[in-house]
C-alpha cells in the first residue's frame, strides 16, 4: 500500500493542541493512519510532503441555505431580519436555469473552500440533483413553515413529499425541520411531533435573531407580525405566549432530537435558563457574516465562553454573504472576539460541526481510520498562532 505523507508547520490535532512539523500519513483513498508527533524535530524523508502554514481536518458548514445561491449581491444589507425576508421571498421568482447554475457554482466554491460538509436548509428540489453529484457530504433539512391552522396537513403533506423525495430518488441524508418558533403555527407544530419518525432525529432551527421574534411569540405583535400579516399569513390565530422564543421552541419540538440552533444572536443566559437549554443535544450555530450583513451586528460571547464544546460555524445563504468560506467566518470572529484561541476556532470548523450533523465517525479530526479531507490554512501568523486577514485554504 502507499502511504502519503504530509508535514507542515503546524498540524491541528484536535484534543491534542497544535503539533510543530508533525507528519500526517494517509492511505491511498485519504484515510488517516497515524499522526508522527516529531517533537518539533523534522527529519529528511523520501516523498514527504512539506507546507508552510496549519494542516486541518476539511471543515464543516452547519447552516447553508445552497437553494438562495442566485441571490448573491441582490439583497441590499442592513435590511434587517423582516426586510430580507420580503426580499427573499421575492428573489425566489427566477429563471430556474439560473437557479441552478448558481446552486452548482456555490457547490463548486465551497469545496474550494475545504468544506467537506455542509448542513443545508431547503424549500424544494432545487439543490437534490447537485446534492447527489457532489462530493461533498449534505444533511438535507427539509424545512416546514406556515401559521395557517387550516392549511397545516397540506404544508405537512408537502414536507413529507420532499423528504421522500430528497431520500428514495437522490439518496440523499434527509430530515424535516421546522423553520423557527415564529414560523409555524400549534397545528403544524402538532404534526411535526406526532409524526417525527426514528430517521428524523435531527432538526435545525433559526433561532432568536432579531428582536422582532421575541416581540412575536412573547406578544403576538412587532415588526415580524406585522411582515407577516401584510404577506397575507394568517395571524390571527396568534396569541401572546408570554415567553422567550427559545423556550416555545423547545416545548414545540420532540424531546428526542438533536438540535441545531441557528444563529441566536439575542440568546442571553436568561434565556438558557428559562427554556432548559443547557443541554448536550443542543448545538448553537453561528453565522457571524450573514449577521453582520442582515443586521450590522456579529455574535456576542456568552454562548462562545459558555458552550465552546457545542460551538459550529455556518455561512447561512449568497443571499446574506459575498462567500461560502468558513475560513472567512473564522477571521470575522477572531477579530469581533481576539480572546478566542484558534485552537477553539478550528474546532468549531471542524469536529463540533461534525459531532452536530452525527458524522464525526469519519470526519471533524485526524483520527485513525477517518477521512475527514485535508486542508492547508496558508499565510497564519505562524508565531503567535493567529489568522490574518490574508490566510486562505488550499485543499491538499
Amino acid at each position: 500500500m502507499k502511504i502519503r505523507k504530509i508535514s507542515a508547520s503546524y498540524i491541528f490535532a484536535g484534543d491534542s493542541g497544535f503539533l510543530k512539523n508533525g507528519i500526517l500519513s494517509l492511505s491511498e483513498d485519504g484515510r488517516v493512519l497515524k499522526i508522527t508527533d516529531t517533537g518539533g524535530n523534522l527529519t529528511e524523508e523520501a516523498n514527504l510532503e512539506h507546507y508552510n502554514g496549519i494542516l486541518c481536518p476539511g471543515f464543516i458548514n452547519t447552516h447553508c441555505h445552497l437553494e438562495l445561491s442566485h441571490l448573491r449581491g441582490k439583497i441590499p444589507r442592513n435590511t434587517e431580519l423582516p426586510g430580507f425576508i420580503k426580499a427573499v421571498v421575492t428573489g425566489r421568482k427566477e429563471d430556474k436555469n439560473l437557479i441552478l447554475k448558481a446552486i452548482a457554482e456555490a457547490d463548486r466554491e465551497m469545496r474550494q473552500e475545504g468544506i467537506v460538509a455542509v448542513g443545508d436548509i431547503c424549500n424544494t428540489s432545487d439543490t437534490f440533483e447537485i446534492k447527489a453529484q457532489s462530493p461533498v457530504y449534505y444533511h438535507s433539512f427539509l424545512e416546514v413553515f406556515g401559521t395557517s391552522e387550516s392549511g397545516a396537513q397540506n404544508i405537512f403533506r408537502n414536507g413529507q413529499n420532499l423528504l421522500h423525495l430528497a431520500r428514495e430518488k437522490f439518496s440523499l441524508k434527509a430530515s424535516l425541520t421546522p423553520h423557527s418558533a415564529y414560523g409555524l403555527g400549534e397545528t403544524l407544530f402538532s404534526l411535526f411531533r406526532e409524526n417525527n419518525d426514528s430517521d428524523n432525529r435531527l432538526i435545525s432551527a433559526h433561532n432568536q435573531e432579531s428582536p422582532a421574534e421575541n416581540d412575536l411569540i412573547c406578544n403576538a405583535r412587532g415588526e415580524l407580525f406585522d411582515l407577516f400579516h401584510k404577506m397575507g399569513l394568517d395571524m390571527s390565530i396568534i396569541a401572546p405566549r408570554h415567553k422567550n422564543s427559545l423556550q416555545w421552541l423547545l416545548e414545540q419540538l420532540p424531546e428526542a432530537t438533536q438540535k441545531l440552533m441557528v444563529h441566536n444572536l439575542h440568546t442571553t443566559e436568561q434565556d438558557i435558563l428559562e427554556s432548559g437549554a443547557d443541554k448536550d443535544n443542543i448545538y448553537w450555530v453561528l453565522c457571524p457574516k450573514s449577521n453582520f450583513y442582515i443586521g450590522g451586528i456579529y455574535p456576542g460571547s456568552f454562548l462562545m465562553k459558555r458552550y465552546s464544546d457545542r460551538i459550529c460555524i455556518g455561512t447561512d445563504s449568497l443571499a446574506s454573504n459575498d462567500r461560502l468560506s468558513i475560513l472567512d467566518e473564522l477571521i470575522v470572529l477572531q477579530n469581533v472576539h481576539p480572546e478566542i484561541t484558534l485552537h477553539e476556532l478550528l474546532s468549531w470548523a471542524t469536529i463540533n460541526g461534525a459531532k452536530a450533523l452525527g458524522i464525526d465517525k469519519w470526519c471533524g479530526n485526524f483520527e485513525e481510520g477517518k477521512k475527514p479531507g485535508i486542508i492547508l490554512i496558508k499565510n497564519v501568523d505562524i508565531l503567535n498562532l493567529r489568522l490574518k486577514k490574508e490566510s486562505r485554504v488550499r485543499v491538499l
